[in-house]
């Protein structure tokens, strides 16, 4: 495009071009003294554009692409007419001596005053380039005046005619009396200390870890995919492998982990900070474009779905604490999740039903004493022993859960985790106390006193029991043989009352005793910094190790660290001196719940089984929450038991070794279930598996086990009660017949006289 020298072309063109070019006179009537066609598009310029513009004093024309300025345009100008040019453009200079004065930009010696100008002018002005002032005229006719500067290099003419320097980034401004600035090349950018950009060659090259290939904008070029920014024009940096997100150039904590800010005024900095990161455009904060502290260490959060991320490390609704690791008020821990708490009346109800339950089992204990079943054994012998088996495999399970914590264990689980505590005979699990009155939440130290206390109450009760039942024998009229068989039956009841209650209790006291002792694992050290550091009992982590009243509890958890490992090898002794023994038939009869249900050379297995529970329901917290170890010592542990019972079948009972055979290969499942839907990455978000598959299969196989130990029961005692109402209904037409007793066992006079009766 050419321009041509024609007043009303050029005025045309001022509503044309992109940024306005106009003429201005010095007052209304007088020729053109200042003509300004800067940044005007401007390719060719004829000789004669000007002729005629006598009182010309200033022309502008930089900021135009044309290249030669025809020596006829600076000849045919008046004398100190000031020609303003852009000179690194020209590819020729006319040569000769002139009045005009061409001067090259950008310069700082433009300056124009207006006289009398009024508001549309003064706003042209703007959007021209110009900075203007208000000043007093020096002329009669007009009071006001306008004193314009251009905007240099390096600026841009701002709204309400304020030049503003280009931004830091991406932004240069090689020319005077513009708009806006120019963009740096790609890749390039001005970083905050060298802005503002008045040449292109002030664009450097974006710093490490910054994408070259697009434009810088306001920062320092845009980070790479998994890298992040701790200066807004400063480098990138790659992306730790774990418990931080990077995105939009900022490093932000990954949900499921947990950190903690030395102080509440830098977590305050970095947030305003990572905030002004996310601010692509101007007006952005300079106060927080650079982070100068340290990020924390992200540490992994025990619990899935309790630690939200973020700059602020939340916790979720029903979480609180150090990681996230408590339950907020009105919820208590089960299974690694927090649940919210039954009304009173549920949790009142649930006791008593778990106290009716074991009282109508040690009922039919009793009962079960005096009937015999196959093999020579009582129903008291196979009650007790399916109750191991049903027992122990719930406290396996419910041990296994809560140690892998990071398994998308079906999402019937948490529907199952009541009825398992139930089944599990736990009941400080099953009420949570601290639903019923807040500060009575059990603490690993609590539950190690509770723990040891029951036991100890319960035997120390027992052979109070015994002592006085024995007293009152004693003093009864009775004949000393009588007495004596009323002595044998209650210590033989007593003795076998103690070691049950002692061999279902012990995998849960092992772990109470475990869970405070100073072994490696019990503890997590964990650092938030080089200077916090921090070390927390992993069995409930809003507890620190080593504190005064830790040291004192775990000192006499150590008198009691032999229990766990000593307590089934002292029995192994007994065992083999009593279990055939003829003498001694108190104590024989009591260690019969040891080895009753397993063959005659077996009879050390229940030892085995007591080690088994231990190593499933204790040791196994001893690894990391988050080691592939955890998850490989359990496999280990549940296939060999598995194929050892299975290649020695121990357990003499058809039902009984069908029963335990189901339960060790169904725990065998759920530990290579773990394996299979483990997920250790804490940049995914923990999901449990909700394959309808999966949990139907999870629900039936592990309900299994009760259910057919319930219906095993169901029918035996359904047979039990044909049996009695037959023996009634015999006796009862018995009843008026001398010569046949109406006793029960007398089945054969029975059976003749309803015979003789059909006969009739």
């Amino acid at each position: 495009m050419s321009f041509v020298a024609s007043t009303a072309l050029r005025r045309e063109r001022v509503t044309w071009e992109k940024t306005p070019c106009w003429m201005a006179n010095d007052a209304v009537g007088q020729e053109k003294q200042k003509e300004f066609l800067h940044s005007n598009a401007i390719k060719r310029v004829d000789g004669n554009a000007f002729a005629g513009l006598t009182n010309l004093k200033l022309m502008t024309l930089f900021g135009n692409p044309f290249g030669i300025l025809p020596s006829k345009v600076i000849e045919k100008m008046s004398a100190n007419t000031k020609v303003a040019v852009t000179c690194k453009n020209l590819h020729q200079i006319p040569s000769g001596i002139y009045n005009a004065l061409i001067e090259c930009t950008p310069s700082s010696s433009f300056y124009v005053v207006f006289e009398d100008t009024g508001d549309s002018k003064t706003h042209s002005l703007f959007r021209s380039g110009f900075s203007c002032t208000g000043c007093r005229s020096k002329e009669e006719l007009v009071s006001f005046c306008s004193n314009c500067t251009f905007c240099m290099a390096g600026s841009y003419a701002g709204p309400g005619g304020r030049c503003i320097k280009c931004p830091a980034g991406g932004f240069y401004q090689s020319e005077m009396g513009e708009v806006s600035c120019k963009n740096c090349s790609t890749g390039t950018y001005v970083s905050e200390e060298r802005h503002p950009g008045k040449t292109p060659t002030d664009c450097h090259a974006c710093p490490y870890g910054t994408l070259s290939n697009e434009t810088a904008g306001h920062r320092a070029c845009k980070c790479l995919p998994g890298f992040y920014r701790m200066d807004r024009f400063g480098s990138c940096s790659e992306c730790p492998a774990h418990g931080i997100k990077c995105v939009n150039d900022t490093a932000i904590l990954a949900p499921n982990y947990y950190w903690k800010w030395p102080s509440e005024k830098e977590k305050r900095f970095y947030s305003n900070f990572v905030k002004n990161i996310y601010t692509l455009e101007p007006p952005y904060d300079k106060t927080f474009s650079r982070f100068q502290g340290t990020l924390p260490q992200p540490q992994k959060c025990p619990y899935p779905k309790s630690c939200n991320g973020g700059v602020d490390s939340s916790c979720q609704d029903k979480f609180k604490g150090i990681l996230c690791a408590s339950c907020s008020i009105n919820h208590y821990l089960r299974f690694n999740t927090c649940l919210e708490c039954p009304r009173m009346v549920n949790t009142i109800i649930s006791c008593v039903v778990v106290v009716l339950v074991f009282v109508a089992v040690f009922l039919v204990v009793l009962w079960g004493d005096s009937k015999r079943t196959e093999n020579n054994r009582t129903v008291a012998d196979v009650v007790m022993s399916c109750c191991k088996i049903v027992i122990g495999f719930y406290q396996v399970t419910a041990g296994i859960f809560s140690a892998l914590v990071y398994v998308r264990w079906p999402v019937i689980l948490i529907s199952m985790e009541k009825y398992l505590n139930f089944v599990e005979g736990n009941i400080l699990k099953f009420a949570p106390l601290s639903c019923i009155y807040s500060k009575l939440r059990p603490d690993p130290f609590l539950q190690f006193s509770l723990a040891v206390g029951i036991n100890i109450f319960v035997v120390s009760l027992i052979l109070l029991y015994l002592f006085l039942k024995k007293r009152y024998i004693n003093n009864t009229e009775d004949s000393m043989s009588e007495k004596m068989i009323q002595i044998s039956r209650l210590k033989k009841s007593c003795y076998r009352n103690i070691f049950l209650f002692l061999l279902l209790s012990y995998p849960v006291t092992s772990k109470k005793i475990i869970d405070i002792l100073p072994l490696p694992g019990v503890c997590v050290n964990m650092c938030f910094s080089k200077s916090d550091c921090i070390s927390l009992l992993r069995a409930d982590y809003s507890i620190h190790c080593y504190t005064p009243r830790h040291k004192i509890f775990w000192k006499i958890a150590a008198v009691f660290a032999f229990y766990p490992i000593a307590f089934p090898l002292m029995l192994l002794l007994p065992i083999y001196k009593y279990r055939q023994a003829e003498t001694e038939k108190e104590i024989a009869f009591g260690l019969r719940v040891f080895f009753e249900n397993y063959r005659e050379k077996y009879w050390f297995w229940e030892t085995l089984e007591m080690y088994r529970k231990l190593l499933l329901i204790s040791l196994i917290l001893l690894f990391g929450s988050e080691s592939h170890s955890q998850i490989g010592f359990a496999l280990v542990i549940t296939s060999a038991s598995g194929i050892a019972y299975t290649l020695f079948r121990p357990i003499k009972g058809k039902f009984e070794d069908r029963l335990q055979t189901c339960v060790l290969w169904i725990t065998f499942f759920n530990v290579c279930l773990g394996s299979l839907y483990g997920q250790s990455d804490g940049r995914k978000k923990h999901v449990e598996n909700d394959s309808i598959f999966i949990n139907v299969l999870f629900l039936l196989l592990n309900s299994s086990v009760l259910i057919v130990a319930a219906v095993k029961g169901f029918l035996y005692l359904k047979s039990t009660w044909r049996k009695v109402s037959s023996c009634l209904k015999q006796c009862f037409y018995l009843v008026c017949h001398p010569w046949c007793g109406c006793s029960c066992g007398q089945q054969e006079n029975a059976n003749e006289y309803i015979l003789i009766q059909d006969e009739d």
